[in-house]
């Protein structure tokens, strides 16, 4: 009997030790994964190490990362003023240009700096069945560069490369078919764009081989007035530094400037 009692208590103090153990085990092994964790939370990830460079150059740390020739355009970016808000001003252009003889709306690109020296003309038109027909010519010269073929879709892609670093002016005119009952024909107010010049292309073309950061080539692209691309970049940049004031303020600017789209309705 008394055997047996020491038996029970023996098994009774095994099974308290195994639990305790195994809690110890569970205990230890839970702290090691929360440390763990911690680590993998505090350590930047290897496809944002560029947010570290990015949050150094905003708040002027440069050192290596930036080449000398570069560093203009960053500063510049950063030391822009406000750009106020145009919505106000747009809507009523907007306006304008869908009233009267103005029916037909350029949209792309307008105001900005295109890289591609084919690139692709986008308008809205309230048209149905009509036939259209670009014309580029080069602001500072008058003359016309290329002009468009008929085309019976609101687009175009310039079928001959323009010469880089000039500035161009476009407009659309859409002529009804013969099927409409009375002939008419609608131009569109004209619109203004770049192509980057060589210098621009090489200088973006170098940064972008050396895995620049979200800040460098946003600020370039600025510099070159390519809102399209700069707003991107800068995306990218906040995403990566949410809580830099100063990436937001730049994010603002650029998608201002490009839904502002400057310069959208030039003198005809």
């Amino acid at each position: 009997m008394t055997m047996r009692r020491y038996t029970n208590r023996a098994r009774y103090a095994i099974a308290v030790i195994v639990i305790l153990a195994a809690g110890l085990i569970f205990a230890y092994h839970r702290h090691n994964l929360q440390v763990e964790r911690s680590r993998h939370a505090r350590r930047p990830l290897q496809h944002d190490a560029s947010s570290v460079v990015d949050s150094q150059m905003l708040q002027g740390k440069f050192g290596n990362a930036v080449p000398t020739q570069d560093r203009q355009a960053v500063e510049a970016a950063l030391q822009a003023p406000d750009q106020p808000d145009p919505t106000m001003t747009q809507a009523a252009g907007t306006a304008a240009a869908r009233s009267g003889n103005q029916r037909i709306v350029l949209t792309q690109p307008l105001g900005t700096t295109v890289e591609e020296t084919e690139p692709t003309l986008t308008w809205d038109t309230p048209f149905v069945g009509w036939l259209y027909r670009v014309h580029i010519e080069d602001r500072d010269s008058h003359q016309t560069v290329v002009q468009s073929s008929i085309l019976d879709e609101a687009l175009w892609s310039v079928s001959s490369p323009l010469p880089r670093g000039h500035t161009y002016l476009w407009r659309v005119t859409a002529s009804a078919t013969g099927n409409h009952p009375a002939a008419q024909t609608v131009t569109s107010a004209t619109g203004q764009f770049s192509v980057l010049s060589d210098a621009g292309e090489k200088q973006i073309q170098n940064a972008r081989a050396h895995n620049p950061s979200h800040l460098l080539l946003g600020s370039l692209y600025t510099h070159h007035q390519m809102w399209t691309e700069a707003v991107l970049e800068y995306r990218k940049l906040v995403n990566e530094v949410p809580d830099s004031p100063q990436a937001i303020k730049l994010l603002r600017n650029a998608e201002l400037r490009s839904n502002a789209q400057l310069a959208s309705a030039a003198p005809q």
